[in-house]
């Protein structure tokens, strides 16, 4: 073989090995959050929602992908965003209390507070 074919395999092969690499990282990423996730108690507290925001990725030759984000506040102040399904972030308005449920990271819900 010529010096030319065997540099070509070998940074064919990094190439390879590097993609797989970041691939595997990826699978474990999502693996460990799940499992976190999954370990966590399921919370139930009352809060209210102080924000909401839109991350927008991809786009132009690939896919665009919205996450939708909504930030809520405990009564002593603290706060935690999270995650929530497309569905529900339409439905849910800055100002609104409630009872906020959520596993780890994981959104499993929010019942308004409904006032009369």
């Amino acid at each position: 073989m010529s010096s030319f074919m065997v540099l070509f395999f070998v940074v064919f092969a990094v190439v390879v090995v590097v993609i797989l690499g970041a691939i595997v990282a990826a699978v474990i990423r999502a693996a460990r959050r799940t499992l976190r996730d999954q370990a966590s108690p399921q919370v139930t507290a009352e809060a209210r929602v102080v924000d909401k925001r839109t991350e927008i990725t991809g786009g132009g030759e690939t896919p665009a992908r919205q996450t939708y984000y909504v930030t809520f506040q405990f009564p002593e102040g603290s706060r935690l965003e999270l995650g929530v399904p497309a569905a529900e972030s339409g439905l849910l308005v800055v100002g609104d209390g409630g009872t906020l449920s959520w596993q780890g990271s994981r959104y499993l819900g929010f019942a308004r507070e409904i006032l009369r």
